[in-house]
């Protein structure tokens, strides 16, 4: 990160320290095994997990009061999930994903709660959580769930399939969406806990997918899965709006990950160009190599830029849902821009598995898929402009 842009945030000890402890950490433990994990596919990397959660880092931004790190603010998180994400955005939002979990719980859900199920993830060996939004039909259109839960005595069943789940089979806990009203779109869509044991629950067998592997993904199957009334989190129908309210937040700290993997682009294309000798000189004294690598730096700092800008507002309070918009589409496309530009800095060596960079390439796809496309950001962005 450049100096410029923290001199203009004025972080704090705190949020420096952080900083400092995420980058050694991303440093030591996850550029290391970063190709082993994902080349290993659908494994689950348990050992990193664990040494993150000794540190506190999977955890960190949940409230003390539930034996959490307390850093609760978005922009802290932003400056973990940069860190993380610059070692492996895979093996990084893996680590910060109880996070995610945890949103809707926070927003909507009771004390009780909230001790209930975010406690158990501050110990050194925490479960993991999971969300459970998206269908086989029902993508970036969230108010159009298909998953019902019907009113049962003490409770609801719940029935329909949910797709894309991450940390799927093996988190222990799952926010799930589900309506109540089928049909009415946002009005009707509710959340509950979903427990994996839970009779009528079962998963499909882990995805194999092209980046950020070591995430496992799993379909999730609700054959009249009984959940009692005390797992359902806020009222009938306030689902949407908490999902809402954590695609915001989401979103921003998405977008760091994506910075952070953007950087590590900049970072490793700069340094080979320096030391890879053509025509004589190194191929940073060739112009076209020399404004490519311009043109990341300039991609990268705006990406961040834009991601603080958001959460400061969100810190504040305020409506971030234009600015969210904004940090996600820059940043995740600033990611895939930066990854191709440093696969065509290493030339053919960009294109071997040897080095990191075809990986970083593969990872970057994601970040301009979930938590809303690129085309979803736009439009976002664009009815907020043809609004005022």
């Amino acid at each position: 990160m450049t100096s410029a842009t923290a001199d203009l945030f004025e972080l704090t000890d705190e949020q420096r320290e952080a900083q400092r402890l995420c980058r050694e950490f991303a440093q030591r433990e996850i550029r290391p095994i970063s190709l082993e994990v994902d080349e290993a596919d659908t494994d689950m990397p348990w050992e990193v997990w664990y040494k993150a959660a000794g540190l506190g880092l999977t955890a960190f931004m949940l409230p003390e009061e539930f034996g959490g790190g307390g850093l609760t603010d978005t922009l802290s998180q932003c400056i973990v999930q940069e860190e993380l994400c610059w070692g492996c955005s895979g093996i990084g939002n893996l680590i910060t994903s109880n996070g995610f979990f945890a949103k809707p719980i926070l927003t909507l859900g009771t004390d009780e709660q909230k001790r209930r199920w975010l406690e158990p993830l501050t110990g050194d060996r925490p479960p993991l959580g999971a969300l459970a939004t998206t269908e086989p039909d029902v993508g970036s259109d969230a108010a159009s769930i298909q998953t019902t839960a019907t009113r049962t005595a003490g409770g609801y069943t719940l029935r329909g399939q949910k797709t894309w789940i991450s940390n799927g089979g093996i988190a222990e806990a799952y926010v799930v969406f589900a309506t109540v009203e089928p049909g009415s779109r946002s009005r009707g869509v509710t959340a509950f806990v979903v427990e994996r044991d839970d009779e009528g629950v079962s998963f499909g067998e882990p995805m194999r997918k092209m980046g950020q592997r070591a995430i496992v993904n799993t379909e999730m199957f609700l054959a009249e899965a009984f959940v009692p009334e005390d797992r359902r989190l806020g009222d009938e129908g306030q689902g949407f709006k908490g999902l809402m309210k954590t695609f915001d937040e989401s979103r921003i700290v998405l977008a760091s990950a994506a910075t952070g993997l953007a950087r590590a682009a900049l970072e490793y294309a700069v340094d080979y160009a320096r030391t890879r000798v053509q025509f004589g000189k190194p191929i940073s004294e060739h112009q076209a190599v020399a404004f490519r690598l311009a043109d990341m730096a300039l991609r990268v700092d705006a990406s961040r830029l834009l991601v603080w800008r958001a959460a400061r507002k969100a810190d504040a309070g305020e409506d971030v849902h234009l600015e969210a918009a904004m940090a996600k589409l820059h940043a995740s496309e600033t990611a895939m821009w930066c990854t191709w530009a440093a696969v065509q800095t290493l030339g053919g060596w960009g294109y071997s598995r040897e080095y990191p960079v075809e990986k970083w390439m593969r990872d970057a796809k994601l970040e301009e898929i979930e938590e809303g496309t690129s085309d979803i950001q736009r439009l976002i962005i664009s009815r907020r402009l043809l609004a005022r």
